[in-house]
């Protein structure tokens, strides 16, 4: 089956065998996550990957061997993100986004777009910088900007200042919000007019919340997998996918981080076939919400369609 990614952290994907390589030692336990506590204790496996994605032929190669791997899963159109301010302690953001998209151009099959993600830890002055680069990179291969970070301990009702200067530049947006923290997460951003939601899982708290949500048509960028690796939910059976889904609301299926959580789209429409039993046709639906509201033109999004659909 063709598949659309819309929540794929570049620094949270890296190749494990590449990396090994260039440090000369076995990195599987710095890089995959295994029974963490949080997704504060999540977040800790992105540390050497952010090392390691400074110099520039690095950073294009792996770019190079992601776009692989969404080759080898059917991806056909992903978005991809990553904060650029992570990434400059040897290059400029342009020479990194260059980088970035040049690895993934070697990939004909897969069609990428990145998104630049904001920081909950940063400083007001450092997400404004953030803000103003994907300005300047907005058709040229950045197509929107995300909050990303700890969400329990930064929250997200403390960013409306930035997302009113977003709206005023007519940014596209997406808000990382209902994962680590509660229903009130996604109420923020959907007060600050989120077209999509990354997770919003906690979503299922409040039945405002997911009646605000469907009646907006806003997306949640669903990432099962890694909502068990942040002990966002316990397992698989208590992840409220289905009953969302049957409330009406949007949902698009991601894999987060294909690295840390050790995963591919594949194996999270296995895992979420196996547990509720959703179908081809549940999945085909998944892909048209994804391509519905991923950060594109409708001439491009009518293209995907027709390669969605076709044999």
């Amino acid at each position: 089956m063709k598949k659309i990614e819309l929540h794929l952290h570049l620094d949270g994907s890296c190749d494990i065998d590449l990396a090994s390589k260039i440090v000369n030692r076995d990195t599987y336990n710095e890089m995959v996550v295994s029974n963490a506590n949080s997704l504060t204790e999540y977040l800790t496996k992105f540390d050497l990957p952010i090392m390691l994605l400074q110099d520039l032929d690095n950073i294009a190669e792996f770019s190079y061997m992601l776009g692989k791997r969404l080759e080898a899963d059917n991806v056909i159109y992903a978005e991809v993100r990553f904060c650029p301010l992570f990434h400059i302690q040897k290059a400029s953001v342009e020479e990194v986004v260059e980088a970035i998209l040049s690895g993934f151009r070697k990939v004909k099959t897969v069609k990428v777009n990145l998104i630049f993600c904001m920081m909950r830890h940063f400083s007001m002055e450092e997400n404004r910088k953030i803000i103003a680069l994907t300005k300047n990179f907005l058709d040229k291969g950045v197509v929107a900007i995300d909050l990303a970070g700890d969400e329990a301990k930064f929250k997200t009702a403390t960013f409306k200042e930035l997302f009113e200067e977003i709206r005023r530049d007519n940014i596209p947006f997406t808000i990382h919000a209902g994962e680590a923290d509660s229903s009130d997460s996604v109420l923020s951003a959907i007060e600050f007019e989120a077209k999509r939601i990354g997770h919003g899982i906690r979503s299922i708290e409040s039945k405002e919340v997911v009646d605000k949500l469907v009646k907006n048509g806003i997306a949640l960028e669903v990432c099962p997998t890694s909502n068990i690796d942040t002990n966002a939910v316990e397992s698989i059976g208590y992840h409220p996918i289905k009953k969302l889904v049957e409330a009406g609301v949007l949902v698009t299926i991601n894999t987060d981080n294909r690295t840390v959580s050790n995963t591919s789209l594949e194996k999270e429409y296995e895992l979420l076939r196996d547990e509720f039993k959703f179908t081809d046709l549940d999945f085909l639906q998944f892909n048209l919400n994804a391509i519905d509201c991923a950060f594109i033109s409708d001439v491009e999004k009518d293209v995907l369609r027709k390669q969605l659909t076709s044999n």
